[in-house]
């Protein structure tokens, strides 16, 4: 491979991570929050899905 194709790649991955650095910890905040609402979308889901099952007699 040339090495100014390598190069090239490695500067593009390390300017894209540098608006992590402008984040700082307000992108892990951003990441454990959308963690929580999905789990609790889940969690919902998961007792309407059971909820159907007991009502039609299958399997849960």
């Amino acid at each position: 491979m040339d090495a100014e194709f390598v190069d090239a790649i490695g500067q593009l991955f390390t300017d894209s991570f540098a608006i992590l650095r402008f984040l700082e910890n307000g992108f892990n905040w951003m990441i454990i929050g959308i963690i929580a609402i999905l789990m609790v979308i889940w969690v919902k889901k998961m007792s309407d899905f059971n909820k159907e099952a007991d009502k039609n007699g299958t399997l849960r």
